[in-house]
């Protein structure tokens, strides 16, 4: 088993073991802030991904992309 692997396992073996102390308010607020995070991440790649393909005529008004945001 590789170093990177051992570290990985015991750092989960950590994050479970703090994640059983938590009270259940703790909890759910870190559950908002990596909600939070995760959906950051997704319109993050998102917005990198469209850049990268971006050609002329692909943009989309306000109002479009506010609708396709909705549709998320």
């Amino acid at each position: 088993m590789s170093v990177l692997r051992k570290k990985v396992r015991h750092l989960i073996h950590q994050l479970y073991w703090q994640v059983e102390q938590m009270s259940d308010e703790d909890l759910q607020q870190v559950r908002n802030v990596v909600e939070s995070l995760y959906y950051d991440l997704y319109v993050l790649r998102a917005i990198q991904e469209a850049q990268s393909n971006l050609t002329p005529g692909d943009s989309l008004t306000r109002e479009a992309a506010i609708k396709f945001l909705e549709l998320l």
